[in-house]
């Protein structure tokens, strides 16, 4: 074994998937469990004060930053249905691709985009813990990087098919699974 390949051993360490895949669906169903208090026949929180309206404004009571703060009064406060049919149909298809485990690498992408969002409104809220915001950024990375969705998923039923397809769109899927 060269010394270039024993520094770098410890990088290609491999351990079984099904640890990733279970965290996968608890993750989902984190997502899918945070989904349900975004209320439609409510409009989102704005009729009663509660919900997404709610935390919308903690976010710009205490604001991260103030080119978010200027974002969340200057575009998404006057399309608020909009903004608040997006993060529920952004937050049901990151919950229902993580806990099936289909399209896992996509459904990770778009946890990324939308838990740095959380994170960015969030983080100077009091009592909020930053630490939650880390993990919320860090489980999707990981299964970004790995196979996640071949455990406990249907990406594993897909990918093999995918394999034995040379095209550059069925490589490009098999990425996204």
């Amino acid at each position: 074994m060269t010394e270039q390949r024993r520094a770098f051993g410890w990088l290609s360490a491999t351990a079984p998937l099904w640890p990733l895949g279970l965290a996968r669906i608890l993750y989902g169903i984190l997502w899918w469990q945070q989904s349900k208090w975004k209320v439609p026949s409510d409009d989102f929180g704005r009729r009663s004060g509660g919900g997404l309206w709610y935390w919308v404004h903690q976010e710009l009571q205490y604001p991260t930053l103030t080119a978010y703060k200027d974002f969340l009064q200057n575009v998404m406060i006057p399309h608020w249905t909009f903004f608040g049919w997006m993060t529920l149909i952004t937050e049901t298809f990151i919950a229902v691709t993580l806990m099936l485990g289909l399209a896992t690498r996509l459904g990770s992408l778009v946890a990324i985009g939308m838990a740095a969002n959380v994170t960015i409104g969030i983080l100077n809220v009091p009592h909020e813990w930053g630490w939650t915001y880390v993990m919320l950024l860090t489980l999707p990375v990981l299964f970004l990087l790995t196979d996640a969705g071949q455990s406990f998923g249907v990406d594993s039923w897909i990918a093999p098919r995918l394999e034995a397809s040379r095209g550059p769109i069925a490589r490009l899927i098999r990425w996204l699974v």
